[in-house]
């Protein structure tokens, strides 16, 4: 056996034992240690000149994923827009909340006439015509023309978030788009729960897949102040008393960084 042969399998092997490991571990802990931010790919801002699309799909999920990334976008002169993809009326407060998701949204810099409303029925969207769905949405790339788009994991616990990414991830498939996907609900995201401003964002264990690459966006102390400033818009959610979890949810989207899956296309 050559030498060159012997090396490779060397390689092979080596390769094997880090991934085995690392499949123990993540086995073991399900949760990254917080010294694991490093290992993630830093992404840049949107630019003057570019276009951001934000697939949202209640009132609030744009900003407590992505907050930090639109306000610096907009900072940068950049052009964001948004699309409400439900009425967000679970609890009967549909107008309540297309108020708050205006105010969070201006407080972000997005003008009003850059967002959409689909007003598809709360946590009742995989029963929709998901044609329907699809065509509509895209109109609306084809109408924005954006290089960014911004949308749910596909992979994500709700049913809404599940649906608008598997359809943004449908219609994007074998096109030019930078695509970022953001994870909201999860049993083991944020982790720990509640308010740590202090923390990172870092991804379950059990959703570090070889078909998508997760990276960070850091977020300054005056985006951090921005983002938590738009948070609080969303009043009716934070002083929620049929759902004593919201509030820790919505203020628990508030760390150092935000987290975004990359998928890995051909």
């Amino acid at each position: 056996m050559s030498r060159k042969t012997l090396i490779a399998i060397a390689i092979i092997e080596a390769a094997l034992i880090v991934v085995l490991g690392a499949l123990i571990y993540f086995w073991h802990y399900e949760v990254l240690p917080q010294s694991a931010i490093n290992l993630l790919k830093d992404i840049p801002a949107a630019q003057k000149g570019q276009v951001v699309l934000v697939f949202t799909p209640h009132p609030d999920d744009e900003t407590i994923a992505a907050g930090g990334y639109i306000a610096t976008a907009e900072k940068n002169g950049a052009e964001v827009w948004i699309t409400l993809v439900t009425d967000g009326n679970y609890h009967g407060k549909e107008q309540v909340r297309y108020e708050e998701f205006k105010k969070a949204t201006a407080i972000l810099g997005v003008p009003e006439d850059h967002l959409f409303f689909l007003g598809y029925p709360d946590h009742e969207l995989k029963k929709q015509d998901l044609g329907q769905v699809k065509t509509r949405f895209e109109e609306i790339i084809s109408t924005v023309r954006p290089q960014i788009i911004i949308a749910p994991h596909p992979k994500d616990h709700h049913p809404d978030h599940k649906a608008t990414g598997r359809l943004v991830m449908d219609i994007t498939e074998g096109k030019n788009y930078t695509l970022y996907f953001y994870l909201v609900h999860h049993s083991l995201f944020p982790h720990p729960k509640g308010l740590n401003p202090h923390l990172y964002f870092l991804p379950p264990a059990n959703m570090i897949v070889l078909d998508s690459e997760w990276v960070k966006f850091m977020l300054s102390d005056d985006m951090e102040t921005q983002k938590h400033k738009a948070i609080l818009q969303y009043k009716s959610q934070l002083d929620n008393h049929r759902d004593p979890l919201l509030p820790g949810l919505l203020l628990g989207m508030l760390r150092k960084n935000e987290l975004f899956a990359m998928p890995n296309r051909p």
